[in-house]
């Protein structure tokens, strides 16, 4: 088997047990599920084309957690630059987050939508940092890595960023739409 055929065979493993988990870092950096799909896509070709720089002797899931984040962080670019430089079309469609249901699903979809909108104020490396901190478990180490950036910076970012949603979140409970029901819990 040539070097070529090993890293396809390698990649569409990677791709059938890591592509849900790489999609859901894509969706909530770019915010907007069909350039989640190309991210995710644009991921494991950079992972096919870079298969030489991957150390065996590291998770694959955290290695590719950085391709995406990185991959996620040059399409915002990409598209900021396409904002500038044609009139905006349609509006960017925000993904829901999943989650289980339990209880009151109207109660779920409020407190989804609230973080939501309060994730979307959020600059993008501070959105990558909490996921990958809060949903995947990341420490400030491997975080800085992926987002090129140093530990204490990761600290400094989720700091604010966590300041930052509290203060939106706490807002939204103080003025709740009267047809919907109150959040029951903010991020801490």
């Amino acid at each position: 088997m040539d070097d070529r055929e090993f890293r396809w065979r390698a990649v569409e493993v990677a791709y059938r047990d890591h592509a849900d988990d790489v999609y859901r870092i894509a969706l909530a950096i770019v915010r907007d599920p069909d350039a989640a799909v190309d991210v995710t896509h644009d991921t494991f070709a950079r992972a096919f084309d870079r298969w030489h720089q991957y150390d065996e002797n590291r998770p694959l899931r955290a290695w590719l957690h950085g391709i995406v984040s990185h991959a996620a962080l040059d399409a915002l670019r990409r598209r900021r630059v396409r904002t500038l430089a044609l009139p905006r079309i349609g509006e960017v469609r925000e993904a829901a987050a999943a989650g289980a249901l339990d209880g009151d699903p109207a109660r779920h979809v409020a407190e989804r939508d609230q973080i939501d909108a309060a994730l979307a104020d959020l600059k993008p490396e501070a959105r990558a940092a909490l996921v990958l901190r809060h949903y995947y478990g990341y420490d400030y180490a491997e975080i800085g890595s992926f987002l090129r950036t140093s530990p204490g910076n990761v600290g400094s970012i989720l700091s604010r960023s966590h300041a930052t949603l509290r203060a939106r979140l706490a807002a939204d409970a103080a003025d709740p739409p009267t047809d919907l029901p109150a959040p029951r819990r903010a991020i801490r």
